[in-house]
């Protein structure tokens, strides 16, 4: 597992007891799963050979950040919308408990899906541009499922992506502040907010996952799986291309690519102009907030993840404000 602060660790008498009340098994096994930095998985092993995941948020105790609280609801919620709306393969939920009677933090139990993340698959040419094809196609679908609300669902919706990004910022900014650290950048980022208002009104209200990196997609057998959704907001869709292509560093500019395969199968398409540039760095810089905020409440300053996250924020900022000044 990877080392982090918000990780609660389950013993196997938990997880046993868990899966009893349940009534999905008696479990004959577990260890731990993911590459995840915030929830715990585990994947569990009933008698009979079946295999399990078991998410856990972190305990009530753990300091996590404004929208990060109650983000296991969120990733429920975000599952079924995507079995509802789309025919993107995505796990079964079999139990969800926020009782914290059995395990001392809100969790879930869903079907243990076959498959390697992308990141550890090793395509041939074709094979990696005909993946990196379907996975665009999969935003374009839940980009399909429109909301006439914006922001997170656990900290409040919005009558604009305007209003839902600026508050999404403002309460990173005052978390920073809250742990005792300062951020120039995030109140940067806000001035810029404020003056892109017109231009961020007029966003879209889509499904957004935000966070759809090769870590999170499996290729099992030619198909691809999408799993933890729990990042997801409702809001600007163009911020989901920050997942494609060059990645988090690069203006939408150059995406031109990603931005054609995208309108291929969109039912809205996506237009590289003044307007979307911008919008697509908020996405950015929002990133970067995220991330330089994260590692105070994760990470100790000699982790490694904490170095990434200064010098990967650092990055994404410079970018998007580069955008956003012009």
């Amino acid at each position: 597992m990877i080392k982090s602060r918000t990780k609660y660790e389950a013993g196997q008498a938990e997880i046993s007891s868990l899966f009893r009340a349940h009534g999905i098994g008696n479990v004959t096994g577990s260890t731990v799963l993911g590459d995840g930095e915030f929830n715990s998985a585990y994947k569990v092993t009933c008698e009979g050979g079946k295999d399990y995941v078991l998410k856990i948020a972190p305990p009530g105790e753990a300091a996590v950040l404004s929208y990060e609280k109650n983000m296991m609801d969120s990733e429920v919620y975000w599952y079924r919308k995507m079995k509802e709306n789309t025919d993107i393969l995505c796990p079964d939920i079999y139990a969800v408990d926020f009782s914290c009677s059995i395990i001392k933090s809100c969790c879930f139990i869903m079907q243990m899906m076959d498959g390697e993340p992308l990141w550890k698959c090793d395509f041939t040419p074709e094979e990696a541009e005909r993946v990196r094809t379907e996975k665009i196609g999969m935003l374009a679908k839940i980009h399909g499922v429109k909301n006439d609300r914006y922001g997170y669902r656990q900290s409040g919706l919005y009558d604009s992506w305007y209003e839902a990004l600026r508050s999404m910022a403002d309460r990173l900014v005052r978390d920073c502040k809250n742990i005792g650290y300062e951020s120039p950048d995030g109140e940067e980022f806000i001035r810029l907010i404020d003056m892109h208002e017109d231009v961020l009104r007029d966003a879209p209200c889509r499904m957004v996952n935000f966070d759809l990196w090769d870590s999170n997609v499996l290729y099992d057998n030619g198909k691809l799986v999408w799993i933890d959704p729990e990042r997801g907001f409702w809001g600007d869709p163009v911020a989901d291309l920050i997942t494609v292509g060059k990645g988090q560093k690069a203006p939408l500019s150059d995406k031109k690519k990603e931005i054609d395969i995208y309108n291929r199968t969109a039912a809205e398409k996506i237009g590289l102009n003044r307007n979307t540039e911008i919008r697509y760095a908020c996405a950015v810089a929002y990133l970067a907030l995220i991330e330089e905020v994260e590692k105070y409440v994760r990470y100790e300053p000699e982790n490694p993840n904490y170095i990434r996250n200064t010098v990967d924020a650092r990055d994404m900022y410079d970018m998007a404000f580069g955008v956003m000044r012009q």
